[in-house]
């Protein structure tokens, strides 16, 4: 849980990210998201990806992997020499030096992994309603394991909170066709370029494209990801018509103090008609 501010002058927001996809489908990696003032730009169709979207889409690091449950001592940077990641462009970014706030959404049963077919991960975060236009829109962004550099992201930010400071929240399904190729890397499946382990981690071969709709992955039969391992990945296929990768919900929960003022209402309540019987 991230925090902004005290709980006296925040809203709390519960991001849920729930993996659609069927049984031997794909992972949803670490989950990451920004709430923002809208000025942070996560990727441009048609446009090379910025170094942020390259670590998520080919290897599902964000930078922010030693917040994850049990990976509190982690550094990619002491393995690899990594260009600014997701939450480095987001900190140093306008978004992020003018309040922004930014976290990880990932499953219980193997968090450092991520979220698997079937799974929902949460996180919450209190935003400051006094200054509710820092954090208005929302953006994420996570790798389709396994991929190349196969990714879902938001295009464009997403508003949480009208300009008035009214929660709106957010309800959206992720289907297969916004999965996104990063065009950073050949989309080969070469076992020793699909970050499987720490070995395969930045081995791909570089493309030097631009982000497109992704083509999907190679047809089963051919050798590659979906024959994997005995079918573990066999339904991955995210081409299929209405396949559905993700949901994303963002709600907003009762306040603390909420809580206590109702509790202590309750026994006021109580006292009075004891004292009246």
């Amino acid at each position: 849980m991230i925090t902004a501010t005290s709980t006296a002058t925040a809203s709390t927001l519960k991001i849920t990210v729930e993996n659609l996809m069927p049984t031997n489908g794909g992972v949803v990696t670490p989950f990451w998201f920004g709430l923002h003032d809208g000025s942070f730009n996560t990727f441009d169709l048609g446009a090379p990806a910025s170094s942020g979207i390259e670590h998520v889409a080919e290897d599902g690091l964000t930078g922010l992997e030693n917040t994850l449950p049990g990976n509190e001592n982690f550094e990619i940077n002491d393995f690899f020499q990594f260009d600014s990641t997701i939450a480095d462009l987001f900190q140093n970014s306008n978004a992020g030096m003018n309040g922004g706030l930014q976290d990880l959404v990932t499953g219980e049963n193997m968090p450092v992994l991520g979220i698997f077919p079937g799974e929902i991960g949460t996180a919450t975060v209190n935003v400051d309603q006094q200054n509710i236009s820092n954090n208005r829109f929302f953006s994420y962004a996570s790798m389709f394991f396994p991929s190349n550099d196969a990714f879902i992201a938001d295009d464009n930010p997403i508003e949480i909170f009208d300009s008035a400071g009214n929660f709106i929240g957010a309800d959206l399904i992720v289907f297969g066709n916004q999965v996104w190729d990063a065009g950073t890397e050949v989309n080969d499946e070469d076992l020793s370029t699909v970050p499987f382990t720490l070995d395969s981690i930045a081995q791909g071969v570089e493309e030097g494209g631009v982000v497109t709709v992704h083509p999907g992955l190679q047809p089963v039969g051919s050798g590659g990801l979906l024959d994997f391992g005995n079918g573990a990945f066999a339904n991955g296929d995210f081409t299929v018509d209405g396949f559905q990768v993700a949901r994303i919900t963002i709600a907003q929960v009762p306040e603390p103090a909420t809580t206590v003022g109702l509790l202590v209402l309750g026994g006021l309540f109580f006292i009075r008609r004891r004292v009246a019987s």
